[in-house]
């Protein structure tokens, strides 16, 4: 079974900001030596629909969605969720996986850590 991997960030109409979510997902490929597509909620493409509609098109049988959001406001409860509801509808025999977000993870706060004492020691 084909598995695909969409790394879903929020997107901003700053063109440089969304450099961010396409350097996160080339790392995360390497990481786990697969492709990873990155895809946005607003602001830039690909949209969430349009990942997966490409992805549909190239074969995969499921698809991995994850969230790279902290934390759990409203587009990580409602939003994001409607959209899924919705692509399940269209693609029935797509399995469709929808991972945690990134959460108040130690590794988050081990990230925090480093850098205030990199503002610090700097």
């Amino acid at each position: 079974m084909k598995t695909e991997i969409i790394l879903l960030g929020h997107g901003s109409r700053r063109a440089e900001a969304n450099q961010g979510l396409l350097v996160v997902a080339e790392k995360v490929s390497s990481l786990l030596g697969q492709p990873v597509t990155p895809a946005y909620m607003a602001h830039d493409r690909p949209s969430l629909p349009e990942a997966v509609a490409e992805k549909i098109s190239e074969g995969a049988a499921r698809i991995v969605i994850m969230p790279l959001f902290l934390f759990r406001g409203i587009h990580v409860t409602v939003d994001i969720h409607e959209e899924l509801r919705e692509l399940r509808e269209q693609h029935p025999n797509v399995e469709v996986i929808y991972t945690k977000e990134l959460g108040a993870d130690d590794s988050i706060a081990s990230l925090a850590c480093d850098r205030i004492k990199e503002a610090v020691a700097g």
